[in-house]
């Protein structure tokens, strides 16, 4: 099945850990017909096509959720709230538990009109129908605004599931020679006028000074790379394709990553979660679900606010590394496997 957001695949393997319930899973991520799409793309206005493809996915997943005959649960794995307003009738109809995952659709409603109203519409739907209920990550949503918050029996927590197929590079009680250098690594989109940049210079004046013990490498894909990070020096990996993101994360000890306040405030970070499998020690901005993504059930991390504090909470990384490896990333990915989501899902069934 193809995800909107490939680092919650795991939620599939959930159903081996249940024992008297039959799960479904849909996504929005579906084939458009050729005649549909062409439609669509031919229309002058880009985003009008964008949302009428949408609108299709979402129209064409709550129909799929009828055919679900014999299964117990549906899990939908993602959602836009401005294209409920069809999808939420059928999948209320189909008589059947629904499981709505949202993943930043709470963040995405405070600094949008239409995502709002679809917000309230949901909400006005796990009020009435009790079949429906949306699965939240990592914390509750008491730390945003009450209009965006969701009725609390209509509520499931989970962790972001890690990706079981990679691990951390050092098992429990191994540690990493003396004399290696720890590699810093920066991932993911980058554009010379966002923060990012700022973040960049700040490891590389930390590097410069810490050359003999730390090296920094950037992934990025190639086919968005800025041109100036060709003029950094340092070691660059284009991670365009799945597998070489993975190749990269795979090399880096430190993970440092920055993100705006306006959409991570109440979001989990997927980049996050496949760093941490990979076994990266993660330094990251200080928000209340990614300081949970970090912190839970035990450290792989820290959180700055400011990039100021970069430098110690490094000095602090290295230190971790040296002494404890990544015996606390075993740790942390058995309360995120399938197993352990499926008992909070359906404790009454595992």
């Amino acid at each position: 099945m193809q995800l909107m957001h490939p680092g919650l695949k795991d939620i599939l393997l959930i159903q081996q850990y249940i024992k008297t319930k039959k799960i479904g899973f849909l996504s929005i991520e579906t084939p458009l017909p050729p005649w549909f799409k062409k439609i669509s793309q031919s229309i002058p206005n880009y985003s009008i096509g964008l949302q009428l493809r949408r609108e299709y996915r979402h129209i064409s997943m709550g129909i799929r959720a009828f055919r679900l005959k014999d299964i117990d649960t549906i899990f939908i794995f993602e959602i836009y709230n401005q294209h409920l307003l069809g999808v939420l009738p059928l999948l209320a109809l189909t008589g059947k538990q629904v499981l709505i995952s949202l993943h930043g659709n709470q963040q995405f409603a405070m600094t949008s009109k239409i995502k709002l109203f679809g917000l309230v519409y949901l909400k006005r739907y796990l009020q009435i129908f009790n079949n429906l209920k949306v699965v939240l990550f990592e914390i509750d949503d008491h730390v945003i605004p009450d209009k965006f918050r969701l009725p609390a029996s209509s509520k499931i927590i989970i962790p972001h599931p890690i990706l079981s197929e990679v691990t951390p590079n050092l098992k429990p009680g191994e540690r990493l020679p003396i004399d290696a250098k720890i590699k810093i690594g920066v991932v993911g989109m980058i554009r010379q006028d966002k923060p990012i940049s700022k973040l960049i210079a700040r490891l590389q004046e930390y590097i410069s000074s810490n050359s003999d013990q730390c090296e920094l490498i950037i992934g990025t894909p190639f086919g968005q790379k800025p041109n100036y990070l060709d003029q950094l020096g340092v070691a660059l990996y284009d991670t365009t394709k799945e597998e070489d993101y993975i190749s990269v994360l795979k090399q880096i000890d430190i993970l440092v990553i920055h993100y705006d306040k306006d959409r991570y405030y109440y979001r989990t970070s997927g980049v996050i979660s496949d760093a941490g499998s990979c076994g990266c020690y993660i330094i990251a901005s200080d928000y209340p679900v990614i300081k949970h993504q970090v912190n839970f059930p035990v450290p792989i991390g820290s959180t700055f606010s400011t990039f100021d504090e970069i430098g110690s909470l490094i000095d602090q990384a290295i230190t971790h590394i040296r002494q404890k490896g990544q015996d606390n990333h075993w740790i942390w990915r058995e309360q995120r496997s399938a197993a352990a989501i499926a008992k909070l899902l359906f404790p009454q069934n595992t």
